[in-house]
């Protein structure tokens, strides 16, 4: 609003100059007026100035080349007329500097501002700076400005080459139930001191002629973990959390329960995959992850039957 403030300057020195130039009572009357419309606009403007606030909204999450937007919409006393109003909006990604954006001229109804997805991880709005105006752009108040939390954008799926050997979680093993009990699964054997009566298959004893016990059995649960090291660069990120989530969906849909871990910056995260709500959780998190996170120290620092490395320099499978 420098210009107007300039022009209202002008106005006013050509004002002063005529007064003083011309002598006659209609130059005072109008060297008055110009004096007293700057505090005459900010009276008029002051409620709708005050009660003025800027809404916004988008997605927390998208597919990566997904059409998205960040609405935003100025709220004010609805008997009153929209002050005019600038902002200042940074849109943080991982791999470019801010895109610095100034908006203006926000009406009630909800404008859109199309968002560029073409590049996997995450993108942040930062309301920087807000100021209203008074009707004639004299004077302004700081606006009231949201707090967004960045939107994810996923990859999509990509198999990884090599696919890793995923083929030995579809074999269950099942080992005897400690404390035995009951069980969906079980096996016959011969009858070992110490085995509790009541778990003799009498039938079959009767038939072999040796004491038979029935034996429940239950699964082997094994620690399968997808170790997702930090990826550089936007190819190795799409690379790399496609081939992320792959793997969880595979084992997820073949019912193989799984950990993942990844960085936050220097924390190790850790999450238990059971679900396609939890991997798509993981997921949205690594994509959050600020460019700098350390990467995954090697080997993990956890206990697991088998370690697969999703990222660049991997290590060998465990």
């Amino acid at each position: 609003m420098a210009v107007n403030r300039l022009l209202y300057l002008g106005l006013l020195v050509l004002s002063a100059v005529f007064y003083f130039a011309s002598g006659l009572w209609i130059s005072w009357l109008l060297l008055v007026l110009l004096l007293a419309l700057p505090i005459l606009s900010l009276l008029c403007s002051l409620p709708a100035m005050l009660s003025c606030r800027l809404d916004g909204n988008m997605a927390e999450t998208v597919e990566q080349g997904e059409n998205a937007a960040l609405r935003l919409r100025l709220r004010a006393w609805k008997l009153l007329p929209l002050p005019e109003v600038q902002i200042r909006l940074n849109l943080r990604t991982r791999d470019r500097a801010k895109d610095r954006r100034y908006l203006s001229r926000l009406t009630r109804d909800e404008g859109v501002l199309a968002l560029n997805t073409e590049t996997c991880g995450f993108l942040a709005p930062e309301f920087r700076r807000g100021r209203v105006y008074d009707a004639l752009g004299l004077f302004c108040l700081p606006l009231r400005l949201p707090k967004l939390a960045p939107m994810a954008i996923l990859p999509p799926e990509r198999q990884p080459v090599p696919i890793p050997r995923l083929e030995q979680f579809l074999q269950q093993q099942l080992k005897p139930k400690p404390g035995g009990g009951s069980a969906e699964q079980h096996e016959h054997r011969i009858y070992r001191p110490g085995d509790p009566v009541k778990d003799i298959h009498w039938k079959l004893s009767l038939k072999t002629g040796e004491l038979i016990v029935r034996e429940p059995l239950v699964p082997v649960q094994r620690r399968v973990i997808l170790a997702l090291r930090t990826p550089r660069g936007a190819e190795d990120r799409t690379l790399y959390l496609g081939n992320f989530r792959y793997l969880c969906r595979w084992l997820v849909e073949n019912g193989v329960p799984h950990h993942a871990v990844w960085m936050e910056g220097s924390q190790l995260r850790e999450l238990e995959i059971r679900g396609e709500e939890d991997w798509m959780k993981a997921l949205r998190s690594a994509c959050l992850a600020p460019e700098d996170s350390a990467d995954l120290p090697w080997p993990l620092p956890v206990q697991a039957d088998w370690v697969c490395p999703i990222g660049r320099e991997g290590g060998p499978e465990q």
